[in-house]
C-alpha cells in the first residue's frame, strides 16, 4: 500500500457528509462536462444521502477522508429484484485519484456485495470518464451492451456488470 493510500480514511456516511457529497459529486460532473439531466448531478437525494442509505438494510455509503476532509464517495443499493447491487457515485477529488482508492473503493463494494448475498454489481458511466472505466475493466467489469431495466440515469452510456 503506497504512503498515500495509507493516508486516505474510509468511514460509514453520516448525516454532516451530505453537502460535501453532493459538492464533490457535482465538482466532478462539472469537470467532465457531465452537469447534465439525466446524470446524478440532479438526483433528488443527491443533498439528503444519508437518509436514503439508512432507509434499507443491505444499502451501504462510505466516504473517503484525507486528513479529516472528505475527498470522496461511493454506495451501494439495491438495483433490482434478480440479485444485483448498484455501485453508486463513486467519486474522487483530482488530488485523491491514482493512489489506489478507486481499486480499493471497489474491493469493498466486491466484498460488501458478497456479505448481503448479491450476485452481480452494476455500474453505470460516462464514456468520457477514462481513468474509472479503465479502472472498472482491469477490475474485472464486462461491459454491457445497453443498461439494465429500471436505470435511472438515461443519459449514461456505459453500463458494466460483475458476476460475485
Amino acid at each position: 500500500m503506497s504512503m498515500a493510500e495509507k493516508k486516505l480514511q474510509i468511514r460509514e456516511l453520516t448525516s454532516g457528509d451530505d453537502l460535501a457529497i453532493k459538492n464533490i459529486v457535482q465538482s466532478v460532473l462539472r469537470e467532465y462536462h457531465d452537469d447534465l439531466p439525466g446524470t446524478a448531478y440532479y438526483d433528488p437525494e443527491l443533498g439528503a444521502l444519508s437518509k436514503f442509505y439508512a432507509a434499507r438494510p443491505h444499502r451501504k455509503y462510505w466516504v473517503v477522508t484525507v486528513a479529516g476532509k472528505v475527498v470522496g464517495s461511493y454506495g451501494l443499493a439495491e438495483f433490482d429484484d434478480s440479485g444485483t447491487v448498484e455501485i453508486q457515485k463513486l467519486y474522487l477529488l483530482p488530488e485523491t485519484r491514482g493512489v489506489g482508492a478507486g481499486k480499493r473503493l471497489l474491493g469493498l463494494c466486491e466484498e460488501y456485495g458478497r456479505k448481503f448475498g448479491y450476485s452481480s454489481l452494476y455500474i453505470e458511466t460516462l464514456s468520457n470518464m477514462k481513468e474509472a472505466l479503465g479502472l472498472y475493466e482491469h477490475l474485472g467489469f464486462p461491459r454491457l451492451a445497453s443498461s439494465k431495466d429500471k436505470t435511472l440515469h438515461n443519459t449514461c452510456d456505459v453500463w458494466l456488470e460483475k458476476k460475485l
